[in-house]
């Protein structure tokens, strides 16, 4: 896949942040948060022109923090919740972004779960949104969410709950990746928990009745892949695994590579070097066209 240098834009390096599309069009990328803290805690880059937008949100905004996953909904809206904040302790608290003026409101329900950061955020099809692993800290110890509870947020009801989820359950992680394929998939990569890089794969249907975790078998596995602090995308049924860090969390590299899942088949995944786009997808097809990676 060619690279596109957009050094020129000068945009800011935050690491640790989270970014959503929105806009009218879905064409700007919104970035959250992240470390060190800018002056902006929101940041926005137009696809259309190539150039970064600055912008100032007046009156009730979020407190700076990092380790997010924001989730959009309801053509236009983003969501973030909790995190680690710049200073000062965790808030379970949750915000909404109207990416089309640019204004923040704070959500009043009143049984979130407990502040959490190093999580991911999945929007599902209903416009809900599913909250999955992450740590919290409690009388000052680090402490991880479990994986077979999980909260939910009803987007339209302003309120939470908590989805058991059965079956065999995932160690419980953090800076790990989650996407959701078209057929209600959750697929979650990798991590890191209890001082070990992990590089597991587990899906999560949410179609049936009663949700339950499964582990991914990965028909040609990569020895020794373990990533945490990646990124994750889905493309057609191809799950594309960018960058992020390998090794453990006081011994680690980072990576300069993607790597491509073919998540087609419920029952069999496989890493792939070769991507051929859906011709019925027309952003597939004529922005993508054919490409190769190297594995």
């Amino acid at each position: 896949m060619p690279w596109i240098d957009l050094t020129y834009t000068d945009g800011s390096s935050k690491p640790y942040a989270t970014a959503c599309i929105g806009g009218k069009n879905n064409d700007m990328i919104f970035i959250f948060g992240g470390v060190p803290t800018y002056p902006s805690f929101v940041n926005q880059f137009d696809t259309s022109k190539q150039q970064w937008i600055n912008i100032t949100s007046v009156g009730n905004v979020p407190t700076k923090r990092y380790y997010i996953s924001c989730a959009n909904f309801d053509n236009g809206s983003i969501a973030i919740f909790s995190g680690t904040p710049s200073s000062g302790t965790m808030t379970n608290d949750l915000w909404i972004f109207n990416t089309l003026t640019l204004t923040w409101s704070l959500s009043n329900a009143t049984n979130a779960p407990l502040p959490m950061s190093g999580y991911c955020a999945v929007t599902l099809p209903d416009g809900n949104i599913l909250y999955i692993g992450g740590a919290s800290v409690i009388n000052s110890t680090l402490a991880y969410m479990p994986m077979n509870n999980l909260p939910l947020y009803n987007t339209k009801s302003d309120t939470w709950t908590n989805m058991s989820i059965s079956g065999p359950t995932p160690a419980p992680r953090l800076h790990f990746s989650a996407v959701l394929t078209s057929d209600g998939r959750i697929i979650i990569f990798g991590g890191y928990g209890n001082l070990t890089a992990l590089g597991d794969l587990w899906i999560l249907d949410t179609t049936l009745f009663q949700w339950q975790w499964s582990s991914g078998n990965i028909s040609n596995p990569i020895v020794n892949l373990t990533l945490h602090g990646h990124t994750a995308t889905l493309a057609d049924n191809y799950m594309f695994l960018s960058f992020g860090q390998k090794g453990s969390f006081d011994n680690f590299s980072f990576s300069s590579r993607i790597f491509m899942l073919d998540v087609n088949r419920k029952d069999s995944y496989k890493w792939v070097t070769e991507f051929t786009p859906n011709t019925n997808n027309y952003y597939s097809y004529y922005k993508l066209k054919q490409y190769k990676f190297q594995i």
